[in-house]
């Protein structure tokens, strides 16, 4: 008895903390597909100059508390190069 009484909370507190991090990398990818689907957003909405660049950033926070006493967070940089399909397709036949 007075080995699991030390054991337990202990596995416990471990498993809580695994699911929270599981959590905060889920929430990581979510955030990274969102930010990847305005970005081809904006591709598909271009109709600028040949070439552009597509910069975004978000910030994802693990909540603190329980154990965890230090803020967690992963910045998401989103980098995109916007091209004018339309206006390559028109220079193309301006160089035959």
């Amino acid at each position: 008895m007075a080995e699991a009484a030390i054991s337990l909370p202990l596995i416990i507190i471990t498993a809580m903390l695994l699911i929270r991090l599981f959590v905060f990398y889920l929430d990581i990818l979510t955030t990274g597909i969102k930010e990847h689907r305005k970005a081809l957003e904006a591709q598909d909405a271009y109709s600028g100059v040949m070439l552009r660049t597509y910069e975004t950033s978000e910030e994802v926070i693990l909540l603190r508390g329980g154990v965890l006493r230090r803020n967690v967070s992963k910045r998401i940089d989103v980098k995109a190069y916007l091209t004018n399909e339309d206006f390559l397709v028109r220079s193309g036949e301006v160089l035959d």
